[in-house]
């Protein structure tokens, strides 16, 4: 018996107790392990074992326990520390490492987001992770996978924490008009690789002086500290979902996603490189790429940029 069997039935019992005969031979060596790493596990001669508290750290074994994966989650790898875990993933990618593969990080010393702007990841305090992913679409259709982990993130969200993020296009996820996520996504030898950040228990403090203003966190906007590991299996079982029906039902996505959209109907200026264009957002198309009507009725299809938001 190992400790990510044991985790995975006390996860399951909700707080309950397990009774012993249920874990069979080895678990007084596996609770103890446990309990080494800092899990509160109350036992009782007749009526077994209870999960009382888990530690604020990141395990494979922890996330996996409370997990039921389809494709996401299958195999979790957690470093300390890393420069950038979608570096990470791009290099097991390489190597033939299956889909389905979550690289997570404690803290990254070269985090970064879209137009390699850098991303703060500041040790314990998020969600730091990249997953691979080798989707059977059109490379042109890849824009889908950040669609799908927008509306997976607000729903994890909403199931954790009570709260009602919005989708920024394309690619930020927000709440009091702040920033709280950002996903990015890298394709790299056929293979995406989808790298996605989420402000959890950071503090003010913990954003750059530039940042600072524009960012959140969950603790911020709750004002108590949340549980990290149960996010992160929240995250991936709706990243799951959300990915297996994009290959196959975007328009359903697409609907979920507009419903948490800050950016539909609104007046935009969309920058692309030199280029500055003015219109209204439309929708998105079958591919993810969002559409503009500019002022001459002209619809332009937007496949990445920076965007303002008229107030």
């Amino acid at each position: 018996m190992t400790t990510g069997d044991v985790l995975e039935q006390l996860y399951r019992a909700s707080g309950n107790f397990v009774s012993r005969a249920a874990f069979g031979r080895g678990v007084s060596v596996a609770i103890a392990d446990l309990e080494t790493l800092g899990y509160s596990i109350e036992s009782h001669p007749h009526l077994g074992y209870r999960l009382l508290h888990s530690p604020d750290r990141l395990t494979a074994d922890d996330i996996k326990a409370r997990l039921n994966p389809q494709i996401l989650g299958t195999e979790i790898l957690v470093f300390e520390q890393t420069a950038s875990t979608n570096d990470v993933a791009a290099h097991l990618a390489a190597a033939g490492a299956r889909e389905g593969l979550v690289v997570f990080a404690e803290s990254q010393t070269k985090g970064r987001g879209r137009h390699k702007r850098d991303w703060a990841s500041p040790r314990g305090k998020g969600l730091w992770f990249s997953v691979l992913l080798r989707p059977a679409l059109p490379p042109i259709a890849f824009h889908r996978i950040t669609v799908a982990a927008s509306v997976a993130v607000v729903r994890a969200i909403r199931q954790s924490a009570a709260l009602e993020p919005r989708i920024k296009w394309p690619n930020d996820i927000t709440l009091s008009h702040r920033k709280l996520a950002g996903i990015l996504t890298e394709i790299q030898n056929g293979a995406a690789i989808l790298g996605i950040g989420i402000n959890v228990n950071c503090d003010r403090r913990d954003f750059p002086d530039g940042i600072a203003p524009l960012a959140t966190s969950l603790a911020i906007e709750t004002g108590r500290s949340q549980d990290r590991a149960a996010l992160a299996a929240a995250v991936l079982g709706s990243l799951d979902d959300c990915y297996r029906r994009a290959l196959v039902d975007f328009d359903a996505i697409v609907a979920e996603w507009a419903g948490c959209s800050t950016t539909l109907g609104r007046q935009l200026t969309v920058k692309m490189g030199r280029r500055r264009i003015e219109g209204c957002a439309q929708a998105l198309d079958a591919d993810g790429a969002l559409l503009l009507r500019k002022d001459n009725g002209q619809i332009e299809r937007i496949l990445g940029a920076d965007v303002e938001i008229e107030q």
